[in-house]
């Protein structure tokens, strides 16, 4: 017999369905990336109509033979402050959406809603071009993909610098790896600044100025997720356009 269970989830994005109700894709902490059915939530007023992407919610759900269905929510954070700035909403949309392509439905990833939830909170004040450098580092490295700096990937050396990402081979390449095999480049500061921020937690990863290496960071681990994915979310084109304002 299905039960209703409660949950800790942040709508990464909605649906609509007919003309009243919607579909929320909800990552939740207790049973990963859930579609559950608000209905109602398309009528202004309604008690769901508050479910908006980037909203975090305790709700009620109930299991149906293919999507759930919510009977209730309690607002955790609306992350006001993000959704009411339209930069700041870019990329937030942007980090959820990278959440939910490299996400399966119900997959327990307690970890990645953190980042979310965390990356979303810091985002309402912090600089965003940090937050999203951090929020990408750690999202490669929770799904084994974060590139390896130890060493050239390519002949193994530890004696010649570091230069440039190689996409194919998943990690750093010395200046004669990349003459040959190619790769996105990579100054020395830009992978210092990877090193610490795959090293750190939140509360450490302001504690230095990132300036304008955080959004050329950010650029590089774009590439190199793009071809991980195999193409370019939908949201990157709106993110990208207000990076240049």
């Amino acid at each position: 017999m299905a039960v209703s269970s409660n949950v800790l989830g942040i709508v990464l994005k909605t649906y609509d369905l007919g003309e009243k109700d919607k579909i929320l894709v909800l990552l939740t902490r207790e049973q990963g990336k859930l579609r559950v059915v608000a209905k109602g939530a398309r009528r202004p007023g309604g008690r769901f109509a508050a479910l908006e992407p980037l909203v975090e919610v305790q709700a009620a759900i109930y299991p149906g033979k293919s999507l759930y269905t919510l009977t209730q929510s309690a607002l955790v954070t609306s992350h006001r402050l993000v959704r009411e700035q339209l930069d700041r909403l870019a990329y937030g949309l942007f980090m959820a959406e990278l959440l939910d392509l490299f996400t399966v439905d119900a997959e327990a990833r307690p970890t990645s809603y953190d980042l979310l939830s965390q990356a979303l909170t810091h985002l309402e004040e912090d600089q965003p071009e940090t937050v999203l450098a951090y929020f990408e580092t750690h999202l490669l490295r929770q799904m084994g993909l974060l590139p390896a700096w130890q060493a050239c990937i390519s002949c193994q050396t530890t004696e010649s610098r570091l230069v440039a990402l190689n996409l194919p081979e998943g990690g750093l390449v010395c200046a004669a790896c990349a003459q040959k095999l190619g790769g996105v480049p990579l100054t020395e500061e830009t992978i210092l600044l990877l090193q610490f921020l795959a090293q750190v937690g939140w509360e450490g990863y302001g504690t230095v100025d990132a300036g304008a290496l955080a959004p050329k960071l950010a650029k590089v681990l774009e590439q190199f997720i793009f071809y991980q994915l195999s193409g370019r979310p939908r949201s990157y084109d709106f993110l990208n356009s207000l990076r240049h304002l």
